[in-house]
């Protein structure tokens, strides 16, 4: 299983938002061996936080066969941390 991490980005298979989630959202929140998944949408117009099941989320847009994936979010960056505040 694809290893998920907070911070990660990640964007749909299909491309576009679906009728429950966000098209592009970032991971806030995860355990590993959880069954859900905390993210937010990365455009910041959505501020609620969804809880998206954990098998949804795949390293690539492709299946170990070069197949396209047809539902789920695949990883496509990680957000940077943020430079300390100046003193």
């Amino acid at each position: 299983m694809h290893r998920v991490e907070v911070r990660q980005i990640y964007t749909t298979c299909r491309g576009g938002a679906t009728s429950h989630y966000p098209e592009t959202v970032v991971v806030r929140a995860y355990e590993p061996g959880a069954r859900t998944v905390g993210v937010t949408d990365e455009s910041g117009r959505d501020p609620r936080t969804h809880n998206i099941p954990a098998s949804y989320f795949h390293a690539t847009n492709k299946t170990a066969a070069g197949h396209s994936r047809i539902t789920g979010y695949y990883l496509t960056g990680t957000l940077r941390p943020r430079p300390p505040a100046p003193s």
